[in-house]
């Protein structure tokens, strides 16, 4: 496998080879001093190679560079070509959010350069001294206008590696409560029917030699209830298939379902009274649904722990809000805050409406839930 040459190191590299050659051709006209010009290209070469090193330690790079720098103009070897190297560094440093390393380098490199025309060497005269002035500037502005930029780019990539884990964050969210929804929903469905279920199978058993009629109605209703939840069931794990296999198999149960779910109750020895608003008017459907589902529970409850004989169900308009209902005259109620009622619950909640469960006075127990309808209110 081929490595990838860093580009710190094919700078550095371009840098010495641009010098050398730069060097040799103005040496053409700028002969060097008394030395051979051999030992100022290994100079530049020295001056170069640690550009390498320019992103990892940019202030050590400009102390070395501007060192040999300053010691090849001290040779008096040809300038020109030099002057890339040190540039280079400068930029790197400032640009990387070193200032005062970079400003303290440019003031090195100016003094140390006007002393050293000062001590007999090239002189760069006022036009040469204003050029090299100018050329520390923009050294400095672009250098810090690259900050700049390199601060936003950073900035803009964390806001998007921010949006992205809040998008995920949210994925993860949504995902979460569509299972405790659907949780919900089985546990809604699969309780009630299995409890009227569980409840005609001992009728059954136990009236299968004394009542053989009466057996039998309630093994038919079992057939009728078993039959009804493997629908409702796959209605509500009809949101687990694959997209693009159809709509569910039967629509949300709602309101205009409660009969039937009275009358299984009563099938299994519970003597409901059902009371609903006289006037219809269509409701959303997590309402819709919400209802069903409370009152099912309720139902359920009664049936599996009440101990009741009665039970009274009401849905009635009061104020804006549809209130719901259901109490029963048994003894047992609901133990401790099961699912059934932390179901019941979130759907009021998340419908941003109350609940309350508990007993009454002279007995029996209550399930009450109030679901806001003022979007609906004439």
């Amino acid at each position: 496998m081929i490595r990838r040459i860093p580009m710190d190191v094919v700078l550095a590299v371009a840098v010495s080879g641009v010098t050398v050659v730069g060097t040799v051709f103005i040496a053409r006209e700028s002969p060097p001093g008394p030395l051979p010009l051999w030992l100022g290209l290994v100079l530049l070469v020295g001056m170069s190679l640690p550009l390498m090193a320019r992103q990892r330690a940019p202030v050590a790079t400009v102390v070395v560079v501007l060192a040999g720098s300053l010691a090849y103009q001290g040779l008096d070897f040809p300038g020109g070509a030099a002057a890339i190297p040190p540039i280079i560094a400068l930029f790197t440093a400032v640009g990387r959010g070193h200032r005062v390393a970079g400003v303290a380098g440019m003031l090195v490199w100016l003094v140390g350069t006007l002393v050293l025309g000062w001590l007999g060497m090239r002189e760069p005269g006022v036009q040469g001294t204003v050029w090299f002035v100018t050329m520390l500037i923009a050294i400095l502005v672009i250098g810090e206008m690259s900050r700049i930029r390199q601060e936003q780019v950073r900035a803009e990539r964390a806001r998007m590696a921010e949006a992205e884990r809040a998008r995920e964050e949210e994925a993860r969210r949504r995902v979460t409560e569509e299972r405790l929804r659907i949780a919900r929903e089985l546990h809604d469905l699969l309780a009630h029917s299995i409890s009227v279920i569980n409840l005609q199978a001992g009728v059954s058993e136990h009236l299968l030699d004394r009542d053989p009629e009466q057996a039998r109605r309630a093994l038919g209703d079992i057939r009728r209830v078993s039959k009804e939840v493997l629908v409702e069931l796959r209605g509500a794990l009809g949101v687990l298939r694959d997209v693009g296999e159809g709509e569910p198999l039967a629509p949300a149960p709602g309101m205009d379902r409660l009969p039937e779910l009275v009358r299984r109750a009563r099938s299994a020895g519970i003597d409901v009274d059902l009371r609903l608003p006289e006037e219809s008017r269509e409701l959303p459907k997590s309402i819709d649904l919400a209802i069903y589902r409370i009152i099912q529970e309720s139902l359920t409850n009664i049936i599996k722990h009440a101990g009741a004989a009665r039970a009274e169900v009401s849905v009635r308009r009061e104020a804006g809000e549809l209130l719901v209902e259901v109490r029963d005259d048994g003894v047992g109620g609901m133990p401790g805050e099961g699912n059934g009622l932390v179901g019941m619950r979130e759907r009021a909640m998340s419908l941003n409406g109350s609940f309350a469960a508990g007993p009454v006075p002279g007995g029996g127990f209550m399930v009450t839930a109030r679901l806001p309808l003022r979007e609906l209110a004439a």
